[in-house]
């Protein structure tokens, strides 16, 4: 393990001679946190399982709050108080409580045996709105779990509000040096080796701790190594986020098999074609543990090609196509040998489907459309499972009988909340990052273009504003606006024609004209969704040039 140690910690020398933290931390009794919280997504629990937008209160369970710098001494201060709640094991393992965390770390150690302690009376742990809890503090939050029955291992009983900061690094940049060097002693080569020997040592100690608790705490090993690969040291004046693995995404949280909260949730009126694709990755994720592939993304407007199937081949819709439909129907193809299926998408010119690949059930489709309330909801469907009579009949919860398999959208469509249009991986803490590397099948002449094809100075449509706030996606759009001057040089007005069918599908499919561009999530919905269209068209626009030479 040396040289994974070695390869983990570059920058020792910034932090070798660095004392630790003076001060250690403030533990005490708080009142009960009064306040309500939503759960953002739905969870596995012992029986049903709780869904996204039930309530999770912990005003009546005893409060430790835990805040500034860990250091020796406060794991035993943390167990003394826990044990005033707790004296009597037998009696007391369903007794809950809850620890907050607001601290930005300190000795790793002292974290390890606070995560430790706090696992082993069963005690849940919390990361509020407005609190951050990293390194050695974030450890220590790994311990929250809770006795659900006699006999059985713990739950994990930890919880992070989407409004506080939970950040993981490797631990061993906080751990203090068993070598004291005075001042103005020279860093010969011997001196160099016995260094770095202590400290490589220190962190394979550190490595092992963590490797050695990642079954008990039930965590990701994927998270683990994600966190051991993030360098920090002391003094690392760099942004939280580059710092630190921070629990922001849904996939992060049930890495390390934490609860979101958040203090409301609210339903969106207009989401992007973006906001619906990324909502049916959470939702084949949130139910099957896996991910699918996208073929892609169009909407219902443009289902023509699946709609009218080649009648020479045998395709049949059970429909027809007599009424607009919001889920997929079953369309199949009869010869002497075998019957065919395949899911054709619904024709409801407000809903948006996509298609993509399972390994295990073959193709999924998902559908996102606007329900008879207003809101918008998520639907997916698999021909094997939802389809298995070939006659386009839904067969509700038939995939709860398949092994391996869990129904893909719990026997009902799924609402679509503000945090849902993130999907499984992406944060709600920091805008996306963009691809802004330049494909290299566009031309070279524009490589080097950079700004958007207009002055972001102007006045703006919701479009052109949404294009000059990522570098990125202006970049895109300024490779576009040379690449259609070019065209349109060669082609003629067939061009023009194109540009117009492309923006209309464009804004049909973002649709920044009608969402709301005040809401973070969904501005960045729009972002992704336009960078999407406009590689689209850059592409085609390449290709276009290309074969006129």
């Amino acid at each position: 393990m040396l040289p994974l140690a070695s390869r983990l910690i570059p920058p020792f020398f910034g932090f070798v001679l660095a004392t630790s933290p003076v001060g250690a931390a403030d533990i005490y009794w708080a009142e009960p946190i009064e306040a309500d919280f939503k759960h953002v997504y739905p969870g596995e629990t012992i029986g049903d399982p709780t869904a996204a937008g039930e309530n999770k209160s912990f005003a009546a369970m005893p409060h430790l709050r835990v805040e500034g710098p860990i250091e020796p001494g406060d794991v035993d201060k943390l167990r003394s108080m826990l044990r005033e709640e707790k004296p009597n094991w037998t009696v007391d393992m369903f007794k809950d409580v809850v620890v907050s965390f607001n601290s930005d770390g300190g000795d790793f150690y002292e974290g390890l045996a606070m995560a430790d302690m706090i696992a082993g009376l069963a005690v849940s742990t919390f990361v509020g709105p407005g609190d951050r809890c990293l390194s050695s503090c974030a450890i220590a939050f790994l311990g929250g779990s809770t006795i659900v029955l006699r006999g059985m291992p713990s739950w994990p009983s930890r919880f992070v509000h989407v409004d506080g900061v939970l950040g993981f690094h490797a631990p061993f940049s906080e751990i203090p040096m068993a070598i004291q060097i005075p001042d103005g002693t020279p860093l010969r080569d011997e001196l160099v080796q016995q260094m770095a020997q202590s400290f490589y040592g220190q962190a394979q100690a550190a490595i092992n701790e963590i490797a050695g608790r990642i079954t008990e705490w039930q965590i990701s090993p994927d998270f683990v190594f994600g966190m051991l690969t993030k360098n920090s040291y002391l003094g690392d004046e760099r942004p939280v986020a580059e710092r630190f693995v921070l629990v922001d995404s849904y996939i992060g949280a049930t890495q390390i098999n934490a609860t979101v909260l958040a203090t409301s949730l609210t339903y969106p009126s207009e989401i992007t074609g973006a906001g619906a694709s990324a909502a049916c990755r959470f939702l084949v994720r949130a139910n099957t543990g896996r991910e699918h592939f996208l073929i892609g993304l169009p909407s219902a407007g443009d289902m023509s090609a699946y709609a009218d199937l080649p009648a020479d081949e045998g395709w049949k819709l059970s429909s027809g196509r007599s009424e607009v439909g919001r889920y997929p129907e079953i369309a199949t193809r009869s010869t002497n040998f075998a019957t065919y299926r395949r899911l054709v998408p619904g024709n409801d010119p407000d809903a948006f489907f996509t298609e993509g690949l399972l390994s295990g059930l073959g193709s999924i489709q998902c559908s996102a459309f606007r329900g008879d309330d207003g809101r918008w909801y998520t639907r997916t469907f698999n021909e094997n499972i939802h389809f298995p009579d070939g006659d386009g009949t839904y067969v509700r919860g038939r995939g709860a009988d398949l092994i391996d398999v869990r129904v893909l959208d719990f026997e009902q469509a799924y609402p679509v909340h503000r945090y849902l249009l993130l999907g499984d991986v992406g944060t709600w803490s920091r805008p996306p990052m963009l691809d802004g590397t330049v494909p290299d099948w566009l031309p070279e002449w524009t490589h080097e273009i950079a700004g958007a094809s207009f002055d972001c100075g102007g006045d703006l449509d919701p479009a052109a504003a949404v294009i000059c706030e990522f570098p990125a996606l202006a970049d895109a759009d300024g490779r576009l606006g040379a690449l259609y001057g070019a065209a349109r040089e060669k082609l003629g007005s067939v061009v023009l024609d194109e540009q117009r069918a492309w923006i209309r599908k464009r804004d049909r499919v973002c649709r920044q004209d009608r969402v709301n561009l005040r809401d973070d999530f969904i501005r960045w919905n729009v972002a992704n969704c336009l960078m999407d269209m406009t590689g689209i068209r850059n592409r085609e626009l390449a290709r276009q040039l290309q074969s006129s030479r």
